[in-house]
């Protein structure tokens, strides 16, 4: 009786085993019918569908599922057996597809009508090139995290024709027409030092629908993880050579490689506009937020639209239009350019080249705003048909300067957040007006939640955070009220309340290897290279004070981990525990600690409002009790410091102590002294040099009374001599 109970329940076990795995399997090929298959990408080729089913059955989720589907999709697996749909029998979700036959008959390399959108005539060029032998096509061999963060191939395969042993290809009109929609294409280019921010570049660009997309590879390295990643790509070097001649590190401003990389850039738009498209050029620190074509669509009237450096805007809160040309008169910054192919635009680039070439160190972007503002009227020549856009080099180019709120630059997308004051949705941020090179762009993306980490970014290390306890208070009418150096005085003290708790965090991160969740804080005067007014960068007069300060205005992420102490910070952005991409099992993973003269060992509390579990510690631990006390709670992914002041009572490790308060004290914020007054007016033909009137040493004593007064009452009058906040920390 014993033994057929067991039959029993071991077959009702195989039949539930049996019909989830069915269930499972048919539920990852819907999902690609549904969400893969079924997108414009994939509506252009033949589908393997026996491939499909058989991957779907052997994957254990969904995950794996579309993980292992990828390649079939990006082109990069060969396809066999039958072309069209298995019985239902085999994939039930199948007969769903209306396309699905018709679908078999679409050859590879051609562009249906929901493809890339080039014309016809274009599409017959692709189809008629030489096709590649597909048995010359082999990846190379790419991290699985870049294929997930690049996307795998889901802007459209047709470009991989061009692809052979797994390297970026040459620049072609084909290829450039493979990946065209309406006669346009979006270009940007990168060398492996920048690898990271081109996956977040493609990501933002097919999150909000742009597939006409190509990334030139500025040396071999890159060019292999992005054929690897499915990302549509060309190569920017000669065969046989590894890189453009800017090499794959990064470049410093203003160098030998960045002015080259200047030249090749322009070099670009003459090679894409020389193909007769429409070609939207942009650098890879550019994160596009929004349909940017369709904007540029609006103003058919402009050869030339771009981005400014302008800090504030011209037009009424809620105007998405164009900048007024009379008002908007700073820079151009040629990080984001559309170009309207026309022969206007096509001779204006090449006199662009001819300039800088006859000059190596006349910069790219100076040379621009040269040439296009060349005999211009922003109030009389401007378009018949468009005022916004004026006629520049002489009034044979139509100009338009992009609105500085949606197309923003590192200052009025971060600091201002400008996009919120005018009321206008972000089209693109440019990462300027930044501090810590590269690693400040990529912490400033981090800030706003912009930056593609791969998943262990947030999984693979455990933290500490710190909850501030003093924090200044000051209303911009209170602030305001002060002088320059006043100003200057409250910020910078400002910045050392709060920075009280963080140093105490930093400390406890490394006595127990963790990284420190950098809090955010309030700044109450901008950072900048020239002398500030009222705290706010000349001409950023938008600018709410006090703001969220980026972090490297107060921390800069170079100084985290330089040679100046063998102690590296490890750490994380103010906003990494709100990031969607932050699993809930860690931000789950929490513990609270307070630090209490009431207690002398841990005493544990759940406190709902908390968040759960609460630690009251002894005040001022020292670094073995810190490991002795907190070794219980290791499992937490976060140790939350309530009153981070008097948790650190000291290092055991002399060593490490010194190393640690080196860090501490490379990073402290230093209020820079205010500028030299201004030396006194030379002296008149009258007056013999050397020789000074009684009148003249009257009236310099009086002054020099008159700011002494002042600064003693702290009076509300300009203080032109100071105010100078060139940077937060300058030692090296």
């Amino acid at each position: 009786m014993r033994v057929k109970h067991l039959a029993g329940l071991a077959v009702l076990a195989l039949g539930i085993l049996v019909y989830t795995s069915y269930r499972q399997t048919h539920h990852l090929s819907y999902t690609l019918h549904r969400e893969k298959v079924a997108s414009s990408s994939g509506l252009g080729r033949s589908v393997d569908w026996h491939a499909v089913w058989t991957a779907a059955k052997a994957s254990a989720n969904e995950r794996e599922f579309v993980s292992a589907i990828s390649l079939v999709d990006a082109g990069k697996a060969t396809l066999s057996g039958q072309r069209s749909c298995p019985p239902q029998r085999d994939c039930p979700a199948c007969p769903a597809l209306p396309h699905a036959a018709a679908a078999a008959g679409v050859t590879a390399g051609t562009t249906t009508a929901g493809g890339s959108g080039a014309t016809q005539q274009q599409q017959q060029e692709v189809a008629a090139s030489p096709a590649v032998n597909a048995s010359a096509v082999v990846p190379g061999g790419g991290s699985s995290s870049s294929k997930s963060a690049a996307g795998g191939g889901s802007s459209g395969s047709e470009w991989m024709r061009f692809v052979v042993d797994g390297q970026a290809p040459p620049i072609s009109k084909p290829l450039a027409l493979s990946v065209a929609r309406d006669n346009a294409v979006i270009v940007t280019w990168a060398n492996y030092a920048l690898w990271d921010f081109v996956k977040t570049w493609v990501y933002h660009a097919r999150e909000v629908g742009l597939r006409n997309f190509l990334v030139g590879a500025m040396d071999a390295q890159i060019g292999r993880e992005m054929v690897a990643a499915g990302v549509p790509c060309f190569a920017m070097f000669q065969s046989g050579s590894n890189h453009s001649g800017v090499g794959s590190d990064h470049l410093q401003w203003g160098g030998e490689a960045f002015h080259k990389m200047g030249r090749q850039k322009i070099t670009l738009a003459q090679l894409f506009l020389g193909l007769g498209l429409d070609l939207l050029l942009v650098d890879a620190d550019v994160i596009l937020l929004g349909d940017v074509m369709e904007y540029f669509g609006r103003y058919p009237q402009a050869d030339i639209l771009v981005t400014s450096d302008q800090l504030a805007s011209t037009l009424e809160p809620g105007d998405e239009g164009l900048e007024l040309p009379d008002r908007a008169q700073s820079p151009m910054n040629i990080g984001l350019m559309y170009f309207r192919y026309s022969e206007r635009t096509v001779g204006f680039v090449d006199s662009w080249l001819a300039a800088i070439n006859a000059d190596p160190q006349y910069w790219d972007q100076n040379a621009f705003n040269d040439l296009a503002r060349k005999g211009w009227d922003p109030v009389t020549k401007v378009h018949p048909q468009q005022k916004r856009v004026f006629l520049g080099a002489n009034g044979t180019l139509a100009v338009g300067v992009l609105p500085v709120a949606a197309f923003s630059g590192g200052h009025t997308f971060y600091v201002q957040r400008l996009y919120e004051v005018q009321r206008v949705k972000p089209y693109a941020v440019h990462c300027t007006f930044q501090y810590g090179a590269n690693a400040g762009k990529r912490n400033r993306l981090r800030e706003a939640m912009l930056f593609h980490d791969p998943p262990e970014y947030y999984t693979g290390d455990s933290y500490v955070s710190v909850e501030l306890r003093r924090v200044p208070s000051a209303t911009w009418s209170q602030h305001s009220a002060r002088n320059n150096t006043a100003m200057k005085r409250y910020h910078f003290r400002g910045l050392d309340m709060q920075l009280e708790a963080v140093w105490p965090a930093i400390r406890v991160a490394a006595v127990t290897n963790r990284s420190l969740i950098v809090p955010p804080l309030a700044c109450y005067c901008d950072k900048y290279w020239t002398e500030l007014e009222q705290c706010r960068v000349p001409g950023a007069f938008q600018t709410r004070i006090p703001f969220l300060c980026p972090m490297d205005h107060v921390l800069d992420p170079i100084f985290m981990n330089d040679p100046a102490s063998e102690y590296q910070v490890r750490w994380r952005e103010h906003s990494f525990l709100a990031n969607p991409r932050c699993p809930n099992w860690v931000k789950r993973s929490w513990v609270t600690f307070y630090s209490s003269a009431s207690v002398s060992k841990p005493v544990e509390k759940w406190v709902v409002q908390e968040g759960g579990l609460v630690v009251l510690l002894p005040v001022n631990l020292t670094e073995g009790a810190i490991r002795e006390m907190l070794a219980p709670y290791s499992a937490y992914k976060i140790w939350h410091l309530k009153n981070a002041e008097s948790f650190f009572g000291g290092f055991d490790n002399k060593k490490l102590g010194e190393e640690v308060q080196k860090r501490i004290e490379h990073l402290r914020p230093i209020m820079p002294p205010d500028p030299a007054p201004p030396p006194p007016p030379a002296s008149n033909v009258t007056t013999p040099a050397g020789n000074t009137t009684a009148t003249d040493k009257a009236t310099d004593t009086s002054n020099q009374q008159q700011q002494q007064q002042q600064q003693s009452a702290g009076g509300t009058e300009k203080d032109t001599s100071s105010g100078m906040l060139t940077a937060v920390h300058e030692r090296r």
